[in-house]
């Protein structure tokens, strides 16, 4: 697990890295640079986008960046760029291969690793009887709409964890003791 974000440059130079392992880079590349300005990937709901186009003088380039929301504003990161001197058809179908393999690295990494893209508002899991977490949950936005969450699954679990995605610490809550005719009972 990460102690902090996977910039926009890492996440390139990451899904780079595993392209030239499983021998998917195109020998025809002139180079693969991630973003001159990288920025911290707070959270794993962000959208791959890309422009596969002849370069205005020279070559073909496929530009990366992803789209997501912050602070309710839409923003876009580049997260870097594939270049090739080459101008042919076969070039563009090399260059279009690429970027389908991209995408699909990408999200095979992004899905196996949400954890380490997870860094903003709350997460509420219900636990069952025997402590178990079980296999679904809520993100939500804030720590207050967290804890409203957590009350509500208190109500049916035994109990709930809520855990802070910027400082990655953990809370258990259960379920306050109910009181019935003769004395409490604890569930």
């Amino acid at each position: 697990m990460l102690k902090k974000p996977m910039t926009t440059e890492e996440l390139f130079d990451k899904i780079k890295g595993i392209l030239k392992e499983k021998d998917k880079l195109p020998e025809i590349l002139d180079y693969g640079l991630g973003a001159y300005r990288p920025v911290p990937i707070k959270t794993y709901g962000f959208d791959l986008k890309s422009n596969l186009a002849y370069g205005g003088s020279e070559g073909i380039y496929l530009d990366l960046w992803i789209e997501y929301f912050e602070d309710d504003k839409k923003r876009t990161s580049s997260i870097g760029t594939f270049k090739t001197l080459h101008e042919n058809e076969e070039a563009m179908h090399i260059m279009a291969a690429l970027l389908a393999d991209f995408i699909l690295e990408e999200r095979a990494y992004v899905n196996a690793n949400l954890d380490d893209f997870t860094w903003e508002g709350a997460d509420v899991y219900p636990l069952d009887e025997s402590g178990n977490r079980l296999k679904w949950g809520y993100s939500c936005s804030n720590m207050e709409v967290a804890l409203k969450r957590k009350d509500e699954l208190l109500e049916k679990h035994p109990q709930v964890i809520v855990r802070d995605n910027a400082t990655r610490k953990e809370k258990v809550f259960k379920q306050p003791a109910r009181k019935e005719k003769g004395g409490e009972r604890k569930i």
